[in-house]
């Protein structure tokens, strides 16, 4: 299939299909009278790659998936998903903790404005006397 179809067909651009082609992420790719013609098994990298990038993976990971006969290192995925997965997991505790920090200071904060307190930052504001630290 020519380019236009792999392009249709997984979404990426035929400059994207061109570029990872060039960074070794499909294998040369055969050429008929000057247009490179491209198999399901190309679509389907295709595919894969463009997965790889919205779940935040970058080019040179899935690059480095790649053995020298072209074939993919299905271990080397597993482990990498793996990786990924570990530090979204990483990532969600922390925001987690973020979460339960600012819904215990909106708390607080609600219970001093119902008592009117008025703290320096309510005087700096009335005085428009605000200054940047």
């Amino acid at each position: 299939m020519l380019i236009s179809e792999v392009a249709r067909r997984s979404g990426a651009s035929q400059k994207a299909i061109r570029l990872y082609e060039a960074r070794g992420l499909l294998a040369t790719v055969p050429r008929i009278n000057r247009y490179r013609h491209y198999s399901e098994q190309d679509l389907n990298l295709v595919l894969l790659i463009r997965q790889a990038l919205v779940l935040g993976f970058r080019l040179a990971d899935v690059a480095a998936l790649r053995r020298d006969d072209g074939s993919i290192d299905w271990d080397q995925v597993q482990a990498l998903l793996a990786s990924r997965q570990h530090a979204v997991r990483a990532e969600l505790a922390r925001l987690r903790q973020l979460d339960t920090a600012l819904a215990d200071l909106r708390a607080e904060v609600a219970l001093l404005a119902a008592d009117g307190h008025r703290g320096p930052l309510d005087a700096c504001l009335a005085q428009g006397a605000c200054v940047a630290a």
